[in-house]
């Protein structure tokens, strides 16, 4: 790798450090090799349309894609807010939903089943298949999920067999327990026409465990493993730093619930097992899947992580060592953390520009499936036995909100739309992508994580064509602006990023760049723009890319390949729209967004195939051709692309709601105890009611008619609480009961809060409501398939 360094600058105020020039020469790294028919995994459905897997990326009907998978428990969430969840998953290009069955709430007493209400699995899956989201079911028997004793019920506990091992007593009960779930799923398996794609057997197998609850305080935890694994179990996703002392017995334990999962009829196209740390799976025919935690509670110094570092994922999986030899299976993520849980003593929260940096070098280092742990967050339900978080471990006892980019009660995080970019990228180009290779520069294994003068970036590439990867954020260790431009050697020339002169690259932004890129006939040499989706009519393409903010983007095409103009540099925004007319191929449009409207786009296709993008700072969801737009302005606007462009490339929608103003009336007593409650007809015109609880305290809980509903820790940021779910009993006029804890000087968590420090203790413990509100939520439909510019 050259460098050509230029002296430094002052740009717009801020100084740089030396602008550099990264050279990359691709043609000495040969095509990735794929390995075809080696996993005995994917199947085909009765319409013939296929599932496969070969040792680089999955297919389907023999081509190559790449899957964005998003958890999500039916259990946490209240049956009637299934459809409409589903829904803002799949609006954020979201394609495989993953879900968990917690077996201590189907069987809280021994015998009995439960699959009724919030917990009707078959239900769900229907919706699942409704809406066309392919499902992977996670059936353990042991789950984690931070579920009390990992989901293993009471009922089990301290019988005269081993858990989690072939102990004949204990699979007698494995077996019932998966006999109901296979009651639940039949039908929905992939190969009979239905949505279930892929099943999980147990979970961290000789990795990791759950506490169980029945210990006394000050005891050491006792945990949910056989006696032959408690050396090998570890808090949380960790690198395991010895190989397991009894990997054979995992092993045998593994394929035995692959069989008798398979002896009650489940089975789907892929298998998939916990991949990291030694944990156990099957060779050739589980798929191992990946994690990624740089935002964790249980780890005590919260160190720079190589998270943010590309690499080669296919020859060194994060949490390495494994088990099994990476290049033969495609390097698939179930459980990135794009958020995390908080325990009482820990409370970290991971910035929001970390989840696309993530993502993007996850992609740059030869991922070609991402997954998220969690997509959507919930609410832990209680049963007969109580409350069924982990206590142990320090979760809240309700709350499974997860810092997710789908909040406990619905509502999108800024997470929502940044990986939205992303996955509308994987989505429409994930077909080139998948088999494209990895080239690192030379110096990639030296960079640290708190180098911050070298730029990270990667290509992924097949032939000389390829995408550059570039990631300017790291973990616990501040990043600058980097000045730089980026060369690629190819065959058919170099490919430099920008053609003249130098990028800004924003410190903790991240960005995705094409070269000889071909569009319809036309090539794109070069682009400093991210793509974002393309539209299709037949015909006609619609091309959308974006640009990141700060760089100008400008794209060149071969002149063999178009006529006319050859290189662009459009001001981005909804009016840049351009024809592309290339020699040999068909005229397409371009559109180059700004980075802020791209974060707004979603697309949609209708009843009849046709493709549209809906720009909107609304939540979408598609219910046929009808758009659902909720957010809590009255206001609501949406710019509607398609692939034909007529007088103007775009219509416009602006739907206006009568603004509502809501007073909550309140009573307290003392600093600590409040009781919410609304008006009547507060529910008349709006699809949610939150209330915004900003205090500061440590914890506190939310209860109606006396039972817990919800629970909060405290991070110094408000509690947002949908109130839709209690509507029958506070429309009734019973209020909503707030309980708060005091926060405490000593609190071990307030080193994880940003500005904690400017907190005053002077008169003690602090226990205050700073302000509550009632912030209402509009809703609108309109059919953007009926009407477009002609």
């Amino acid at each position: 790798m050259k460098k050509y360094f230029i002296p430094a600058a002052l740009f717009a105020g801020t100084l740089f450090v030396n602008a550099q020039n990264y050279h990359l020469n691709i043609t000495q790294t040969p095509d990735k090799v794929v390995t075809e028919g080696k996993l005995k995994l994917g199947g085909s459905n009765p319409d013939g349309h296929k599932i496969g897997i070969n040792s680089y990326y999955m297919t389907i009907d023999g081509k190559p894609m790449i899957a964005t998978m998003g958890e999500m428990h039916y259990s946490r969430l209240p049956r009637e807010e299934w459809e409409e969840q589903i829904l803002k998953l799949k609006a954020g290009g979201i394609n495989t939903l993953a879900t968990y069955v917690f077996w201590a709430l189907h069987e809280p007493k021994e015998g009995e089943s439960c699959w009724e209400g919030n917990l009707d699995l078959r239900y769900f899956l229907e919706l699942c298949k409704k809406h066309n989201m392919w499902t992977i079911v996670r059936i353990g028997p042991f789950c984690h999920g931070e579920m009390r004793s990992g989901s293993i019920p009471d009922w089990i506990y301290g019988r005269t067999f081993q858990i989690r091992t072939n102990d004949e007593e204990y699979l007698k009960y494995v077996d019932r327990h998966y006999e109901n779930i296979a009651k639940q799923l039949q039908g929905h398996y992939y190969q009979e026409g239905g949505i279930v794609i892929g099943i999980q057997l147990e979970n961290e197998l000789q990795h990791s465990a759950s506490p169980w609850p029945f210990g006394y305080p000050g005891q050491p935890l006792e945990f949910t493993v056989a006696d032959y694994d408690v050396d090998n179990t570890h808090i949380g996703v960790q690198t395991a730093e010895q190989p397991v002392q009894a990997a054979d017995m995992g092993q045998r334990h593994f394929a035995t619930l692959k069989a008798l999962s398979e002896s009650k009829g489940i089975k789907a196209p892929l298998t998939t097992a916990t991949g990291w740390g030694y944990a156990a799976m099957l060779p050739n025919e589980s798929l191992p899947v990946t994690s990624c935690y740089p935002y964790n509670w249980w780890d005590a110094k919260l160190s720079p992580s190589r998270f943010y570092l590309f690499k080669d994922m296919t020859v060194e999986p994060d949490y390495s060592p494994v088990r099994y030899n990476p290049g033969d299976y495609p390097s698939f993520s179930a459980e990135m953390g794009i958020g995390n849980q908080h325990v009482y003593w820990r409370r970290v929260t991971p910035p929001d520009a970390s989840a696309e940096a993530m993502v993007v070098r996850a992609l740059g280092s030869g991922s070609n499936g991402v997954g998220y742990y969690m997509y959507q967050g919930g609410t832990t339900p209680r049963n007969e036995n109580g409350f069924q978080s982990d206590h142990p471990m320090g979760v809240p006892l309700m709350s499974y909100d997860f810092k997710a980019p789908l909040a406990e009660f619905g509502f999108t995080r800024p997470t929502y739309r940044g990986l939205k970019l992303l996955h509308l990228f994987t989505n429409d180009f994930g077909n080139i992508l998948a088999p494209m290779g990895i080239v690192l520069p030379e110096d990639a294994q030296t960079i640290m994580p708190t180098d911050q003068t070298k730029l990270r970036y990667a290509v992924r590439k097949k032939e000389n064509s390829g995408f550059v990867f570039i990631n300017n954020f790291q973990d616990h260790s501040p990043r600058i602006n980097l000045r730089a431009s980026i060369e690629i050697e190819t065959s058919e020339g170099i490919r430099r990023f920008p053609s003249v002169g130098e990028i800004t690259f924003k410190k903790d932004m991240s960005a995705i760049f094409p070269f000889n890129l071909e569009m319809n006939g036309a090539v794109l040499l070069t682009a400093t723009a991210q793509p974002l989706a393309v539209l299709t009519d037949g015909a006609v393409k619609h091309y959308f890319f974006f640009a990141p903010d700060g760089i100008e983007p400008e794209f060149i095409f071969d002149t063999s390949s178009v006529r006319e103009r050859t290189r662009y540099t459009p001001t981005p925004g909804i009016n840049s729209t351009v024809k592309v007319k290339p020699r040999n191929g068909d005229e397409f449009y371009l559109t180059t967004l700004t980075r802020s409207e791209a974060l707004d786009a979603f697309k949609i296709k209708g009843n009849n195939g046709c493709e549209r993008l809906v720009i909107t700072n609304a939540d979408l969801m598609q219910y046929d051709d009808k758009v659902v737009l909720q957010q809590t302005s009255p206001i609501i606007t949406a710019t509607v692309f398609s692939a034909k462009v007529g007088k103007k490339p775009f219509v416009k929608y602006t739907f206006e709601n009568k603004p509502i103003e809501i007073k909550p009336i309140i009573t307290t007593s003392g600093d600590r105890r409040m009781k919410v409650c609304l008006p009547k007809n507060a529910y008349d015109g709006v699809s949610e009611l939150y209330l915004v609880v900003d205090y500061t305290g440590d914890t506190m809980q939310a209860l109606v008619d006396g039972e817990m509903v919800s629970d909060n820790f405290w991070d110094a940021t408000p509690w947002q609480i949908g109130l839709k779910r209690f509507e029958s009993k506070m429309s009734k006029g019973i209020g909503l009961n707030l309980y708060m804890t005091a926060l405490h000087p000593d609190a071990t968590f307030l080193a994880d809060i940003e500005g904690a420090k400017s907190l005053d203790f002077s008169k003690g413990k602090i226990a205050r409501f700073n302000n509550v509100k009632i912030v209402p939520e509009y809703k609108v439909e309109f059919n953007p398939f009926n009407t477009i510019s002609k």
